[in-house]
């Protein structure tokens, strides 16, 4: 009856092409949204604030996200394994604790490249050509702030992550992919287009 295949249809779990391929669920949009979050909280070292305080906090903001997904990967059968977890933990916590390096270096790439000043393309990259007034930006502007999350993530996968895995002869859970972000801005944040 049509009422069954209603029930059979509400009761069934998780994504059955993506389970018969062995494909896993991206790392990357709960990392960009943990870390979108992270940039609203201003979780960030500065005076008066430790660097333990900004971990801890970070670490309270890791497993509330994680903790949210474990929910919803019940419904939908994507639930992320231990080493996914800490992938994800591992970089929310890399790109919070470096901030402030990460913002002036996706700061500077985007200000070396002519086409961004040109037609304006700042907000794309999640900066302002005067970044003095990114924080009010950050608070009020859902775009820009995962704009900005999205960029230092990269940035982060591509100048510390990647590297650092590569020295030790390490790898993480999904790979060091920076596959999430489109080809115009990973050319200006790795630094491949430089005028």
């Amino acid at each position: 009856s049509r009422t069954q295949r209603f029930k059979f249809i509400l009761e069934s779990k998780g994504d059955k092409v993506r389970e018969a391929t062995g494909i896993r669920p991206s790392l990357h949009p709960i990392t960009i949204n943990a870390i979108s979050e992270a940039l609203k909280r201003n979780l960030r070292v500065c005076d008066g604030v430790e660097p333990i305080e900004v971990a801890t906090a970070t670490g309270s903001l890791v497993t509330e996200f994680l903790t949210k997904r474990r929910e919803t990967s019940d419904k939908d059968g994507m639930e992320f394994n231990t080493q996914e977890e800490q992938t994800i933990a591992g970089r929310i916590l890399g790109v919070v604790l470096r901030f402030d390096d990460l913002e002036t270096t996706l700061h500077e790439r985007a200000s070396s490249v002519s086409w961004v000043k040109k037609y304006n393309e700042w907000e794309s990259f999640g900066v302002l050509c005067d970044d003095s007034e990114a924080n009010t930006r950050i608070k009020e502007d859902p775009l820009f702030v995962m704009n900005r999350a999205e960029c230092l993530l990269a940035l982060f996968i591509d100048t510390i992550e990647a590297p650092k895995l590569s020295e030790i002869g390490e790898t993480v859970a999904g790979g060091s992919n920076i596959d999430f972000i489109d080809s115009d801005r990973l050319e200006v944040l790795l630094g491949s287009q430089n005028n």
